[in-house]
């Protein structure tokens, strides 16, 4: 996957952050070990000094696999000294070396004269981030979800009142972020968030990104429209980056305002791959729209409609316009 210099030089500011953070943590472990045993700075001190002793051996001659053999043992042994020491003032650490976050690479980005997993997972976390545009996720949650928006009175086409539905919806999306796995038989079902404007499925969505993201998942959210537009700009040379690469592979896609859109045959075409693709790889995606069923077959086809209708678990909101409540909130009732 193709990303841009920011992509790759924000990336690299992370490991450089990791090291640094590693570096200093061991620094200040050993300051720490060694103002109360001194006897941990002799341990380091004979550790340096036995390979010295290594190359002295094989400069002396004799027999140098048993001299060796001798100097590793005691070095064996000065090492368990040292992790009993370490461990006897509590610390979580067999020695004075940094404790990386990736051992592999030792948050260098790569291993063997190739990208690490890593750097991998760091580059595809900031294209998303940066494409979905992540301040709103932080600024919405589940606890932020308020229920008396909604009517308590029972309506005879739900079986129950708003407040309840809304509820129970609440619930499901709650739990639904906090199990979510990406990919595979046993990964997350997609979901259909329909219902009128104004009534929380933004809000909903945003809670979802959210919770998914602290949980670790690579997620691109964001309205059709924009990440539309971007995908245009990219496939005609006006912009850098693969979008379609990350709604593709991000673990978890969501689709804000999905009927919205500006319509074009190659809009259409960029829909289409990207929700067919998510379906055969089995990566959840999350659309949220105020189309119905006939609407959306009639603005998108059979194609589009008959993949979202088919293998998304629906969820039907219901209510009141809240930022029409929220209006007359400010304004007095």
């Amino acid at each position: 996957m193709g990303y841009s210099r920011d992509v790759y030089d924000a990336a690299e500011a992370e490991l450089a952050r990791r090291r640094e953070a590693a570096r200093n943590r061991a620094a200040a472990l050993r300051d720490k070990v060694i103002s109360r045993s001194p006897r941990a700075r002799e341990i380091e001190q004979e550790m340096a000094y036995s390979a010295i002793s290594v190359a002295r051996a094989v400069l002396d001659g004799g027999d140098v696999e048993a001299a060796v053999d001798t100097i590793k043992n005691k070095n064996l042994a000065l090492q368990a000294e040292l992790a009993s020491l370490i461990a006897g003032q509590g610390e979580d650490a067999p020695n004075f070396e940094p404790r990386y976050t990736c051992p592999l690479c030792e948050d260098t980005g790569y291993t063997h004269g190739r990208m690490c997993s890593c750097l991998s997972a760091l580059l595809r976390e900031e294209a998303c981030r940066r494409l979905s545009g992540m301040s709103p996720m932080k600024l919405t949650d589940f606890d932020s979800l308020r229920l008396d928006y909604y009517p308590e009175a029972y309506d005879p086409r739900f079986g129950a009142s708003p407040r309840e539905k809304m509820a129970a919806i609440f619930r499901y999306c709650r739990d639904y972020a906090e199990a979510f796995r990406s990919g595979g038989a046993d990964g997350s079902p997609s979901l259909l968030l329909t219902g009128p404007t104004g009534i929380g499925k933004t809000h909903v969505s945003l809670a979802v990104a959210h919770r998914v993201v602290d949980k670790g998942f690579g997620v691109v959210y964001g309205p059709v429209q924009n990440l539309l537009h971007r995908m245009e700009k990219e496939h005609f040379g006006r912009a850098e980056g693969n979008t379609e690469e990350l709604l593709t592979g991000c673990d978890l896609l969501i689709l804000d305002d999905f009927g919205t859109e500006f319509l074009s045959p190659f809009y259409i075409s960029c829909l289409y791959t990207v929700i067919n693709t998510r379906m055969l790889e089995e990566r959840p995606t999350l659309i949220s729209t105020n189309l119905g069923r006939e609407d959306m077959l009639d603005r998108y086809g059979e194609q589009i409609t008959s993949r979202i209708i088919g293998t998304y678990t629906p969820l039907a909101f219901c209510g009141q316009d809240i930022r029409q409540l929220k209006l007359r909130e400010r304004i007095g009732g």
